[in-house]
């Protein structure tokens, strides 16, 4: 890239023409500078991506640029000139400068505008979408940090045919955009058409008239379900001022099956414009809250804020909604008959392959996620290799010679399941969760004891006989022989982690932490952090303690919620306890010892990992040492006392490690980003790999969901097919 030299500065020059003047921004597709065109004198923007060093790939940008170049809309930024720079390849779009902030940046400093404003910047939107589908362009990466406010007040969509550009030259995925706006079916697969946009333009609305995007979570696994499943409710139940109507409209927008949306942005638009001529709705007295369901009572769907019937859209002939494709957490589709072929639903694998050749682009005030995608693989991989059921099951790769073993006990419990969470033993009895539906397996054999209905089940923790299960609509339940003995609602949508003790059982729910007496289920207190959990919980020696995304490690009272210090830094993980001192990982790059009583470090110790998508892993501590699932590595052990390092395992080739659970002299650790979904066993004074094993399907959803349970000579791990039982001496599986 040529440099001119001006005095004791140096400006950058794109293709001879273009000054770069300031730098504005980065995000997940690039830079963009204030520059200036010496030719004409003119104030322009400069879009600068990433190269992908291949002739195809550069053709594809140029083609995409000149197809949204073409688009002339007054809502749309114009497109003035591309390129690439013949120094280094840059390749760059320049566009008009629009001198105004985009909504993300008026959201986060002034909150949500009134709503007549809400609704004119949507009308806007959704006027500026009608143009482009009309040429047969279609964004796929609509959020409000693509939609500038003018001076004048004029919205404007940036990035069209960027997403689509990035997505396309990525060779491990076609799957582009930002989790909090992104359709559901973009997670199957789909390519996504016009009505996908109408979708992230209906979580925009929503964020517009209440602050918020429509399903809140902290980490993208609980994103995607959100997507997936839950059921949103209207703006209207968090703002006053909102009409029936137009609270019809946003779920409309935001309907699981494309089919359900409305037929176009032009349709979106005029119904904006009509809804905002009618007068300001007064506030509604707030409806008594619904009792939670009893046993055996039908579930019957929430209707926080009913709709008219007048507002529904009509029902078109031949079609029927999308429950089936995109089922609602709650209630449960009843079953199809025996006759009916199921649907297949989307495989983990299709909706969370964050896996190898996956990326987290981050981008200002929100994260754009590239998901991998592959052939399908249902069935776990045979030593025939045809991964087709037939032949007998692969053996686990043994890198040891030992004498011949007694009968393997491995087993595998069938166990559809998107996203599953890991498997818990306790008092003789292992629970998982599938399908929104918690089971209890014998441990030793794999038949099932009972199952319960536990709808958009996130975490669990057992203590003794009673198994709890937290859930994204808030809830968390408590079943004993798979009897309910009460439910505890936190009032919390989104994130859940619990914790279970003798005495009292602890819910980590979005920005609050709950204290909740075990027996009776009735809150005894709580706690309300600055900003989301990240599912960080732990409880030991009386301190519960959590962090934020604010980079802050909280630490209360168990038994009381009363707050006993506070650590500020870098984002921490969950930590882990053992004889006074906590062990957290700092950021993505360090492990740190604090004191368990004040929060002062005792010692920090470098991981020296490369960068990865998963990032370092929660430590655990046993026998005096600390141990790391890696984001490039399986394992890192540190001696618990000083921080030395003992060993590193970088035997599995670049792939991110779970949590390490550590029994009888060996550490076990799910490989997390290969589609075999290896699980390891490393020995523990040493690192070295004593055997793997392929259950078949990617394990975890999160290093902390992926990680292994092992019990009385079993190691258990759990993946989209189910819960599998492998031998912990040897590796061998079913």
């Amino acid at each position: 890239m040529p440099e001119v030299s001006w005095g004791n500065e140096t400006v950058r020059v794109l293709a001879g023409r273009y000054e770069l003047v300031r730098f504005v921004g980065r995000g997940g597709m690039g830079e963009v500078w204030e520059g200036l065109d010496r030719v004409i004198r003119r104030r322009v923007a400069v879009k600068m991506l990433p190269h992908h060093q291949d002739e195809a790939s550069t053709e594809r940008f140029f083609r995409e640029a000149r197809v949204a170049g073409g688009l002339s809309h007054r809502g749309v930024v114009t497109v003035y000139d591309m390129g690439q720079d013949p120094d280094d390849a840059t390749l760059f779009l320049v566009m008009e400068f629009v001198d105004g902030r985009d909504l993300a940046a008026l959201l986060h400093e002034d909150g949500p505008p009134p709503v007549p404003t809400a609704l004119d910047w949507a009308a806007q939107t959704a006027a500026a979408l009608a143009a482009a589908h009309g040429a047969g362009v279609v964004h796929r990466d609509l959020k409000p940090g693509n939609l500038m406010r003018t001076a004048g007040g004029e919205i404007k969509v940036l990035d069209f045919g960027i997403a689509r550009f990035v997505a396309a030259t990525n060779k491990s995925s076609q799957v582009m955009g930002t989790l909090a706006y992104m359709p559901p079916e973009r997670f199957a697969e789909q390519p996504g058409d016009a009505r996908s946009d109408l979708y992230a333009l209906g979580c925009v609305l929503n964020e517009l008239l209440t602050g918020h995007t429509p399903f809140e979570a902290t980490e993208p696994v609980s994103m995607m379900t959100a997507h997936l499943y839950r059921t949103p409710t209207g703006p209207g139940t968090r703002r006053d001022g909102v009409s029936a109507a137009l609270d019809a409209l946003v779920l409309r927008l935001l309907a699981k099956d494309p089919a359900d949306r409305p037929a176009s942005a032009t349709e979106v638009h005029d119904e904006l414009r009509r809804l905002g001529e009618e007068p300001p709705v007064a506030p509604a007295a707030p409806a008594p809250p619904a009792p939670l369901p009893t046993e055996g009572a039908p579930t019957a769907p929430a209707a926080p804020h009913a709709l008219p019937t007048a507002t529904a859209p009509p029902p078109r002939p031949g079609h029927q909604p999308s429950v089936g494709r995109f089922p609602a957490l709650a209630p449960a589709p009843a079953p199809a008959p025996a006759s009916a072929p199921a649907e297949p639903s989307p495989t983990r694998r299709r909706v969370l392959s964050l896996g190898i050749g996956a990326a987290v682009l981050a981008a200002t005030g929100t994260a754009a996620v590239l998901l991998s995608q592959g052939d399908e693989k249902d069935t776990p991989p045979t030593a025939d290799g045809n991964g087709d059921g037939a032949g007998d099951p692969a053996p686990s790769e043994v890198l040891d010679d030992r004498p011949s073993a007694p009968a393997s006990r491995a087993w595998v419990f069938e166990l559809a399941s998107i996203l599953p969470t890991a498997p818990v033993v306790s008092d003789g009895v292992l629970y998982a969760t599938g399908d929104g539906t918690t089971h209890a397996v014998g441990p030793e054999n794999g038949v099932s004891r009972w199952e319960r209905e536990t709808p958009g089940s996130l975490s669990l923790a057992a203590f003794g006989a009673v198994v709890y299960v937290a859930c994204a609509d808030g809830r968390l339940f408590a079943i004993e022989g798979g009897t309910e003995k009460w439910v505890f609602s936190s009032g919390k949508e989104g994130s859940a982690e619990v914790v279970a003790g003798e005495e009292m059982v602890w819910l980590a729910a979005n920005e609050a932490l709950f204290g909740i007496d075990a027996a009776t289920g009735e809150e005894k207190w709580h706690f309300t952090a600055e900003e989301w959990i990240d599912h960080t919980l732990t409880v030991a020696a009386g301190t519960a303690c959590f962090s934020s995304r604010d980079g802050l490690l909280y630490a209360v009272d168990a038994a009381t919620g009363a707050e006993r210090w506070v650590v500020s830094g870098t984002r921490m993980s969950r930590p882990a306890h053992a004889d006074g001192v906590l062990y957290v990982v700092r950021g993505s790059d360090t492990v740190h010892a604090l004191d368990a009583a004040s929060g002062d470090e005792k010692w920090s110790a470098p991981l020296d990992e490369e960068e990865g998508l998963w990032g370092p892993s929660p430590p655990t501590v046993a026998d005096g040492t600390v141990y790391v699932g890696g984001s490039s590595r399986l394992a890192h052990a540190f001696d618990a006392e000083t921080g030395e390092r003992k060993w590193t395992s970088d035997d599995a080739g670049g792939l991110a490690g779970s949590v390490p659970v550590i029994a009888d002299g060996m550490v076990f650790v799910a490989g997390l980003e290969d589609d075999e979904g290896p699980v390891y066993a490393l020995d523990a004074a040493s690192g070295e790999q004593r055997w793997r094993y392929p259950t078949g399907a990617q394990v975890g959803g999160t290093a902390t969901s992926g990680a292994p349970a092992v019990a009385d000579g079993l190691v258990y791990v759990t993946n989209e097919l189910g819960v599998f039982a492998i031998e912990a001496a040897d590796g061998r599986g079913p």
